[in-house]
């Protein structure tokens, strides 16, 4: 795979973790991807840990800060989406009837963020980046495959983010059931799908998942490294096999071994 040393504006381009136990969350994804990691200071008492997959990086995890509203939060995964104008992003996501949950900020000399909350309720991270392009490598086995939006009104969201990213959504024809693919200079970057009801009470929000070569190898390792399964592994029809997952601490995630891994973005 290339190198991605930059991405197009509403790509999709880096994920990290929040965790509320630094030392079990590098434990189980250094287990279970083979990733190594270096600890990052940010604050007195808290460290960004960026995950690298053959030397490049791959998704990072930070601990959620004492005294802080994360403190209070689950362990979850988040996603940020590259763009080229981050007030203006952030400001077509307040006009097309979402929130802003954090105006624009600089992330030290890495990039320039926002949170926003879509109508439904998902949260996103809008990244303007400087030193930080994103995920070095994307879409092989061991790191970044896929990003998802799970989502109670998929029209709805599909309105949201083409207002917002300015990216063509449209529904995937070859999927059995209703299936928004989000697509950047005509390359798919992510999905959106209908929370079902047999999922239980599960709140709109943006997932991952990472490639790998053998799934069920891999949930089994999940499983000896105290991870929990969601979905057992499936077919997808005659490109691709996954598994929803929970870490350790109840974060969850995806894997998928596809047939054939291309990069996008």
């Amino acid at each position: 795979m290339p190198d991605m040393s930059s991405y197009s504006s509403g790509s999709p381009s880096w994920a990290d973790l929040l965790s509320h136990d630094g030392d079990a969350s590098k434990n189980f994804y250094t287990g279970l991807f083979g990733w190594t990691s270096i600890d990052h200071p940010v604050t007195e008492g808290t460290v960004y840990t960026m995950y690298a997959h053959e030397g490049k990086a791959a998704c990072a995890s930070m601990v959620a800060e004492p005294g802080s509203e994360q403190e209070h939060l689950p362990a979850h995964w988040s996603v940020y989406v590259t763009v080229d104008d981050l007030e203006a992003a952030t400001e077509r996501a307040r006009t097309a009837g979402g929130s802003v949950v954090a105006e624009p900020f600089d992330v030290m000399e890495a990039g320039r963020m926002s949170i926003i909350r879509d109508r439904e309720g998902a949260f996103l991270r809008l990244w303007q980046p400087k030193a930080h392009a994103g995920a070095e490598v994307l879409a092989e086995p061991g790191a970044l495959c896929w990003f998802e939006l799970a989502t109670t009104d998929i029209d709805s969201a599909s309105d949201f983010y083409q207002q917002v990213l300015q990216s063509d959504i449209g529904l995937d024809p070859d999927t059995p059931f209703p299936y928004m693919l989000m697509k950047v200079n005509d390359n798919p970057a992510a999905g959106i799908i209908k929370i079902g009801e047999d999922w239980g009470p599960v709140p709109p929000n943006w997932g991952v998942y990472f490639g790998v070569d053998d799934v069920d190898a891999t949930v089994a390792k999940a499983q000896e490294l105290g991870g929990s399964v969601i979905v057992e592994p499936t077919d997808l029809r005659d490109f691709a096999r996954f598994s929803v997952l929970r870490d350790a601490e109840g974060a969850v995630f995806s894997v998928i071994k596809l047939t054939a891994w291309t990069a996008g973005g």
